[in-house]
């Protein structure tokens, strides 16, 4: 899981994400895209995650840095890719961005989840539901 924590909006997230995927036995290693690049080579599938600020109009997110980070990428070509962005307000259209530059690289895209930054937790089983059933 690489996410940019900027302003600790992903990290509330992150927490609820990896409790319910490891419970769904999978193996997950979380990386603040603010600690450098990772090796993604050994993962048979990757959760994005970037949080939203302002009033959500206008598109607004993914972040600079997870932009930049993504275009870093290599060629993602064959994996299963699910993303998230936290918003105060609204997500505004971050996901569709995010899912273009996922595109772009060759990811499949399993699912996109939105979540308020003041309830973490609602509809966190989404992803690793999803994840459960298209990345295994």
């Amino acid at each position: 899981m690489v996410y940019d924590n900027a302003r600790r909006f992903c990290g509330r997230s992150v927490r609820e994400l990896v409790k319910l995927l490891e419970r769904r036995a999978f193996i997950v290693d979380t990386h603040d895209i603010a600690d450098g690049p990772v090796a993604l080579e050994d993962y048979a599938g990757l959760v994005v995650g970037s949080p939203v600020f302002g009033l959500g109009f206008r598109g607004v997110g993914p972040t600079h840095a997870l932009t930049r980070y993504i275009s870093d990428l290599p060629s993602l070509e064959g994996r299963s890719v699910a993303i998230f962005c936290v918003y105060a307000l609204r997500p505004g259209d971050t996901l569709e961005r995010m899912r273009r530059m996922l595109d772009a690289k060759g990811a499949e895209l399993v699912i996109e989840q939105a979540f308020w930054v003041a309830a973490p937790k609602r509809d966190a089983h989404v992803i690793p539901t999803e994840c459960m059933v298209r990345m295994r």
